[in-house]
């Protein structure tokens, strides 16, 4: 039997939300590490990492598109340049030890 593939159900999983920055904008986080380095390659602002007991936890600013960008991540349709990637695995990595 062929299992079927959710965006929804990986979200959830992985503890990705919305919510709102004290100033009123809003933004959004995720703890899956290489989503994070694929939303800073699409130009996402980073806008802190936080500690969540084991887990780090990345915020950005969101986007009105962020859906689709989510959905093309999850449904391995993304396209980025693969030297901007690594670009940023080794930035978000450099940032997990400061946490």
């Amino acid at each position: 039997m062929e299992m079927l593939f959710s965006m929804y159900q990986t979200e959830d999983t992985m503890e990705n939300q919305s919510f709102m920055h004290p100033a009123g904008l809003e933004a959004y986080q995720t703890s899956d590490f290489y989503l994070a380095c694929y939303l800073r390659c699409l130009g996402y602002t980073l806008d802190g990492v936080r500690r969540d007991g084991r887990r780090v936890v990345f915020c950005f600013n969101d986007r009105p598109h962020r859906q689709d960008d989510l959905i093309a991540f999850f449904g391995n349709k993304a396209e980025v340049k693969p030297l901007q990637f690594v670009s940023a695995i080794k930035d978000l990595k450099a940032l997990l030890h400061l946490c």
